[in-house]
């Protein structure tokens, strides 16, 4: 492997592990855009290694989010809460109607819409909380996501659903 090889992937993984540290401190997407942006430049400047320049990627997350206060816990409880009980109806909502019974005495379909009811707006709040990382330099998108990767978050659970069909329709 060249030094020109060896120095882009010790920078890539610089980049990936801060990322990360500054996604767990709850650093917006913009600002660690920023942060990333100002040592890519640095490294790409002086040609030093990242680390021996600004230190672990977990100690520079801390150094520069020093004073930064992080959301409290009961706000990310409030917000998974919803999420768990859209879940849990959801599932017993789909239960229900693949095995044709009422849950609790109603309707599954009942169950899964009041699930997708209580499930969309925490949705949306946590797509609003996710942030894309751009690059200040480019506006480019740095941590792209694949473009099958939403395919299979909405083709998993029905491929799942389809799947139980299939076998109960086998066992009656």
């Amino acid at each position: 492997m060249s030094t020109d090889s060896t120095r882009e992937k010790m920078m890539d993984d610089y980049r990936q592990s801060l990322i990360l540290a500054l996604r767990m401190k709850d650093v917006p997407g913009d600002r660690i855009g920023e942060i990333v942006a100002e040592v890519e430049s640095h490294v790409a400047d002086t040609g030093e290694e990242p680390t021996r320049a600004f230190g672990a990627p977990k100690m520079y997350a801390h150094v520069v989010t020093e004073g930064r206060s992080r959301e409290s816990w009961w706000r990310t409880a409030i917000i998974g809460l919803p999420a768990f009980v859209a879940g849990w109806f959801v599932a017993q909502g789909a239960l229900a109607v693949l095995l044709g019974d009422a849950y609790l005495g109603q309707s599954g379909w009942l169950w899964l819409i009041l699930g997708l009811s209580v499930g969309l707006p925490t949705a949306i709040t946590v797509r609003r909380r996710s942030s894309r990382i751009r690059d200040p330099r480019t506006g480019a998108d740095m941590v792209p996501m694949a473009s099958w990767t939403i395919a299979a978050f909405y083709a998993a659970p029905l491929i799942l659903i389809l799947l139980a069909w299939v076998v109960i329709e086998i066992a009656n």
